[in-house]
């Protein structure tokens, strides 16, 4: 079975339990983003410490779940906590009796900036806005990735970037135009409260950030020399491969749905 095959397999079997999650929403998606957000968190951690680094994983994770819980259950007092999370990692470095170094902590504190604030983001628009906006989001992450992925084979010839070689122009341009294109399409069928507008500026922030997204866990991996985070995903890598776009689009999206678009329309 080739790798293609695996990914459609593995996309046919897990996109409808992702899309029932995110339909749903309320506890059902905070349980799916905690679980997430505790596997994404592992495999960055694990990779960093292939270079000798060694962070304190399992209390970083269990933060990450107390975040998101907080976040959900009792957002005025996140501050907080955040806060209690940057002094107390910080203090078990300073007390360790080997291993010790700062960038310990500050990969520490980076894991749950990167991937446990933009699911708290995700949660807070999934349940108190007048559609679901995660919805909407995921679906033009597939069309990007979908579209970028079979417009490069089909026509791409100009790298994108060294940072992930198979990547091309062409596919990045064709993903774009399409994420535009199913915004609008979207947006006319099941969400006709935002204008059009706002579907296209949706289309463009995802379709350009989420392919960011992925060049930025690019860099991650090659910093690590590794292929993918981790091979838990038959065909995908691991599950930050998987959710890397979402996880770098949802500060765009909250900011754009939560602020910005009461100010252009």
């Amino acid at each position: 079975m080739n790798n293609l095959t695996k990914r459609i397999l593995v996309g046919v079997i897990a996109g409808p339990v992702l899309l029932y999650l995110v339909y749903e929403g309320k506890l059902f998606f905070l349980s799916f983003s905690a679980i997430i957000g505790a596997l994404c968190l592992w495999e960055m951690y694990t990779m960093f410490e292939k270079k000798n680094f060694f962070i304190l994983k399992r209390t970083s994770i269990f933060f990450s779940f107390l975040i998101m819980a907080t976040a959900y259950f009792a957002l005025d007092k996140l501050i907080y906590l955040l806060l209690l999370f940057y002094i107390l990692i910080i203090s078990f470095e300073v007390f360790r009796k080997d291993k010790r170094n700062p960038k310990n902590s500050f990969i520490s504190v980076f894991g749950i900036a990167y991937i446990t604030i933009p699911l708290v983001l995700l949660n807070l628009l999934i349940n108190n806005y007048i559609f679901n906006v995660v919805l909407y989001t995921i679906v033009l992450i597939w069309t990007t990735d979908t579209f970028a992925y079979f417009g490069g084979k089909a026509i791409g010839k100009t790298p994108l970037s060294d940072i992930s070689p198979k990547k091309t122009v062409e596919g990045a341009v064709i993903g774009l135009i399409m994420c535009v294109v199913v915004a609008l399409i979207y947006r006319f069928i099941f969400i006709p409260e935002i204008s059009i507008i706002d579907a296209v500026i949706t289309g463009v922030g995802i379709g350009f950030f989420g392919q960011v997204g992925d060049l930025f866990e690019s860099i991650l991996k090659r910093y690590v020399d590794e292929k993918d985070s981790s091979g838990l995903i038959p065909g995908h890598g691991g599950v930050l491969d998987r959710f890397d776009s979402l996880i770098f689009v949802s500060p765009f999206v909250y900011i754009y749905y939560t602020y910005m678009r009461f100010l252009i329309n």
